[in-house]
């Protein structure tokens, strides 16, 4: 159909539209009433049509038309009750593991140069971030990141090498994050399952698993031992302070009595 139909078959439906206003105002039984609401009608809806001759605003109209469609499938999408993204989409089923990967063979994907993949782990899930190298490749903000376990740095918002797990022990348990950073790490594990392509899972070595038992267990001696240190030296102290009243009470004593003789 060429721009001289387009235009014809859209004045033709004006025009029916008109005559249908008219009509509606003459079985309200005043002819004067339909004359002047098929001209008041037929001037606005004139001025609502396009000139089809126009090839620009044909293009304008198309774009129009592309952006209406697409917010009315986006509101049906929404008001479909489609279910939301969650980690149980990453950590069940839905999403298939390509391999295991433990924290030494994580660490060869460090995006060292162009020809080597770029991967991190979040919540024992790996992601390949190759498609952002200016944030996790060398020099960028989270390049600490490539080839490692992120996890308790982004919970904890830091990004230096302190927050990392040896490559030689079991990977980071999170055990001791608080409510805010277990949500805070939650809300980046939910960023990078929505943005990146998963292709494995964060594993342990039995000789990790062991170095880091054998780890735990030496803390949590220190820790004892740095407990009863404490409460002796408290006892001690509590001692000394008591000590240093009774020879208080005992000086004021001898002083009454000197008092007393004179």
């Amino acid at each position: 159909m060429n721009h001289e139909s387009v235009a014809s078959a859209v004045a033709s439906a004006t025009a029916s539209i008109v005559e249908a206003a008219a009509t509606a105002g003459a079985a309200a039984g005043s002819a004067a009433g339909s004359n002047d609401a098929r001209a008041m009608v037929g001037q606005f809806l004139r001025s609502l049509v396009p000139d089809f001759t126009s090839p620009v605003q044909l293009v304008l109209l198309g774009l129009a038309g592309y952006f209406a469609v697409r917010s009315a499938k986006a509101a049906a999408s929404n008001s479909s009750g489609a279910p939301k993204f969650t980690m149980a989409s990453v950590e069940g089923t839905a999403v298939a593991t390509k391999r295991d990967f433990t924290p030494a063979e994580l660490a060869v994907c460090d995006g060292r140069d162009e020809d080597t993949a770029l991967h991190i782990a979040v919540r024992r899930v790996v992601y390949d971030v190759s498609k952002a190298r200016g944030f996790y490749g060398p020099g960028g903000p989270y390049c600490n990141f490539a080839g490692r376990d992120a996890s308790r740095g982004l919970a904890r918002g830091e990004f230096d090498t302190s927050v990392l797990t040896e490559l030689d022990e079991a990977v980071d348990s999170l055990e001791d994050l608080d409510k805010g950073q277990n949500e805070a790490l939650d809300e980046w594990a939910t960023f990078f399952a929505g943005k990146y392509v998963p292709v494995g899972r964060l594993v342990d070595t039995a000789e990790g698993l062991e170095k880091t038992k054998k780890k735990k267990a030496e803390a949590e001696k220190k820790a004892e031992e740095a407990k009863k240190q404490a409460e002796e030296e408290k006892k001690q102290a509590e001692e000394e302070k008591k000590q240093a009243e009774e020879e208080k009470k005992q000086a004021e004593a001898d002083n009454n009595e000197t008092k007393k003789d004179v």
